[in-house]
């Protein structure tokens, strides 16, 4: 941006000179900051591990929907009002007997295949913590989709940035190492919630956890990634 006293027609050619030259330099830095990003796809985050096979979905649709029970009883014993879900619990026990006793008729441990099951979603879990050390005080660009932390009509600084639309909010959020936590240089409005934007700075590689807000109460969410001194644009997501 040229400083106001370019502007002055009583100011000596000499300094109108000078004061281009600066203005010249400085566009060619930002270009320079542009070019030098690395341009960041979503799946470079996750650090490359063996592929892990999703075994539930080649099992016999009897002990797909056994497990879902055991789920079911474990979401009821874990809810705060327990209490509240005596009916729901009880009906849960029954059925997860009941299944118990059928597959062992038939030679089938369903308790080893839950707690197999278990096993696999830990893992997957487990991934999604992992992070990619080398992208450290890198510049970098991503695109993606954005979420206000907090609520200013003059414009936000603190943002969750995340791979697709409705994460968080309409979907559940994706696993730590695909949300970002952005800190950008200036104030932000989004046109709208899950705006499409570019977003360039310096990547920052430690694990938080933040509050996003929603009208009827708010979600802690975790993140691997923050990205600092971030500058925004709209972008057209796909």
């Amino acid at each position: 941006m040229r400083p106001p006293g370019f502007f002055f027609a009583n100011l000596r050619s000499a300094f109108h000179c000078i004061t281009l030259v600066l203005v010249v330099l400085g566009a060619g830095c930002d270009a320079a900051f542009s070019e030098r990003a690395i341009q960041l796809k979503w799946e470079m985050l996750i650090p490359p591990t063996e592929p892990l096979t999703n075994f539930v979905e080649d099992l016999p649709l009897e002990q797909q929907k056994a497990l879902r029970d055991f789920n079911y009883l474990q979401g009821y014993l874990s809810f705060g009002g327990a209490e509240q879900l005596a009916d729901q619990i009880d009906e849960a026990k029954k059925k997860v007997d009941a299944n118990r006793e059928k597959f062992a008729k038939q030679g089938v441990d369903i308790d080893a295949l839950y707690q197999r099951y278990l096993d696999w979603v830990a893992e997957i879990e487990k991934r999604g913590t992992l992070t990619e050390k080398k992208f450290e005080g890198e510049q970098v660009a991503i695109a993606g989709y954005l979420l206000p932390l907090d609520f200013d009509p003059d414009g936000a600084t603190e943002f969750l940035l995340v791979p697709y639309f409705g994460a968080c909010i309409h979907e559940p959020p994706p696993p730590p190492n695909q949300v970002i936590y952005v800190k950008s240089s200036a104030p932000f409005a989004p046109t709208s919630l899950f705006q499409g934007v570019l977003i360039t700075g310096t990547m920052r590689v430690q694990s938080e956890k933040k509050d996003l807000s929603f009208v009827d109460g708010s979600s802690e969410i975790a993140l691997g990634y923050v990205l600092e001194n971030g500058t925004i644009e709209p972008y057209p997501n796909e």
